[in-house]
C-alpha cells in the first residue's frame, strides 16, 4: 500500500533535480554480476528472445486505495446527506445554515477520499515496463500514462525506498532519466521491485534483470528460472487471478494461518477488482510493438499459458479464503444497516 510515484503531490518521484548522495550510493551497476542467486520474484508478464515485460511496483498492493477510500469516504457521505436533511428541515434558521456548512465540510472530506480512491480505479489496470535487449531499449508506462522510451545504456538504476504512513519500508529498483549532463534527472520509474518490497530481495532481482539484458545466455536462464507469468500482456486480470493477488501476500503462510485473516484479504482483493474493472488495460503502440516484434518461432517464448497448474495452495486456498471473507462482510454489512434504520 505504498502509492510512492503513484500520485501528485508528496507521491510524485522529484525530477529537475541533480542525482542525491544517497542514490550514488546505492547505485545499481550494470557490469558484473550483482548476485549468486537471481529471482523473478513474481514480476514477470512476459519474455522472450526479444523483450521481457514487468509489472509496476504498485500492482503488487492494488486494491489497498480503493478500501481506504471508500472506508473513510462512506461515513461522511452519509454524514453530508444526513445533515443535508437535517438542515433543509430546518428553514430560515441558524441550524440550517449550520447543518448546510457541515454538510459542506463533510462532502469537501469525502472528495478528498474519493481521490485516493481514484489512484487505483477509473486509471490503467497496470503499468507495463518493457527490456529490450535487442535495441537495448526501455519503455515504461509511467502513473499518467504517457511511455517513457530510453535507451538501457542511458539509465541510471539504484536502490531507493519508501515508506507508507502505516506501513513498513518498501525498496524498488529505481530507474532515473538523466540529462545530457549526466547529473540532472528529468524523468523517474521504477524498474522493477521484489513481491515483499523486501530489501533484501533487491539485489536478486536486479540481477534477474541485469543478466537478461547484458548476459548471452540471460535469455535462457531466465526462461528456465521463470515458473509463474501473470496473465495480463494485452488484457484485464482476471477474477480468479485477481483474488490470488489479492491473497498472495497471505500465501507464504500454512493455509490454517491464512483462513482466520480472510475477512481482511477479501476486503483487499474486492478493493482489487474494483481497480481492475473500472480501469482501461494498457496497449503498447504500434511503434513500440514494431520494435519488440517476435519470432513466431522463439523458443524462448513464455507468458501466462505457460503457466503450470496451481496447487490447491496456491489456486484454491484464496478462492476459500474469499469466500469467506465475502461472507463475513456481507453480514456485518447487514447488522450495520439495520441497526442503523432501527436508529433512525
Amino acid at each position: 500500500m505504498n502509492f510512492t510515484g503513484l500520485g501528485p503531490y508528496k507521491w510524485k518521484y522529484k525530477t529537475d533535480r541533480p542525482l542525491g548522495d544517497e542514490e550514488r550510493r546505492n547505485c545499481l551497476h550494470k557490469e558484473g554480476a550483482a548476485s549468486k542467486k537471481p529471482d523473478y520474484d513474481l514480476s514477470v508478464i512476459c519474455l522472450n528472445s526479444t523483450y521481457m515485460e514487468l509489472v509496476d511496483r504498485w500492482y503488487p498492493s492494488k486494491g489497498h486505495a480503493v478500501v481506504y477510500g471508500v472506508m473513510g469516504a462512506t461515513p461522511f457521505v452519509l454524514g453530508a446527506v444526513l445533515m443535508l436533511v437535517a438542515a433543509l428541515e430546518r428553514q430560515g434558521s441558524f441550524a440550517m445554515w449550520f447543518g448546510l456548512a457541515v454538510s459542506f465540510l463533510f462532502s469537501l472530506v469525502a472528495i478528498c477520499f474519493f481521490c485516493l480512491i481514484c489512484l487505483e480505479a477509473f486509471r490503467k489496470t497496470h503499468y507495463p515496463i518493457r527490456v529490450n535487449r535487442k535495441n537495448r531499449m526501455v519503455y515504461a508506462f509511467n502513473s499518467s500514462g504517457k511511455i517513457i522510451k530510453v535507451s538501457w545504456d542511458d539509465l541510471f538504476f539504484c536502490k531507493a525506498s519508501s515508506k507508507s504512513p502505516l506501513g513498513e519500508r518498501d525498496y524498488d529498483i529505481r530507474a532515473h532519466v538523466l540529462d545530457a549532463d549526466g547529473e540532472t534527472i528529468r524523468d523517474t520509474f521504477t524498474l522493477a521491485m521484489p513481491h515483499s518490497g523486501a530489501e533484501e530481495r533487491i539485489v536478486d532481482l536486479w540481477e534477474y534483470v541485469r543478466r537478461y539484458m547484458e548476459e548471452d545466455k540471460g535469455v535462457v536462464k531466465n526462461y528456465e528460472l521463470t515458473q509463474f507469468c501473470w496473465p495480463i500482456s494485452g488484457r484485464r486480470e482476471g477474477v480468479w487471478y485477481g483474488i490470488i493477488g489479492g491473497f498472495s501476500p497471505a500465501a507464504v503462510a500454512p493455509y490454517l494461518i491464512q483462513l482466520p485473516f480472510s475477512p481482511y484479504f477479501a476486503l483487499i482483493t474486492w478493493g482489487r477488482l474494483i481497480a481492475m474493472y473500472t480501469s482501461r488495460v494498457p496497449h503498447w503502440p504500434e511503434s513500440v510493438e514494431a520494435e519488440c516484434s517476435v519470432a513466431d518461432s522463439d523458443p524462448y517464448f513464455k507468458d501466462w499459458r505457460d503457466n503450470p497448474k496451481l496447487s490447491f495452495k496456491q489456486g484454491m486456498v484464496p478462492v476459500i479464503g474469499f469466500v469467506i471473507g465475502s461472507i463475513f462482510w456481507g453480514v456485518a454489512t447487514y447488522y450495520a444497516v439495520t441497526s442503523l434504520l432501527h436508529a433512525m
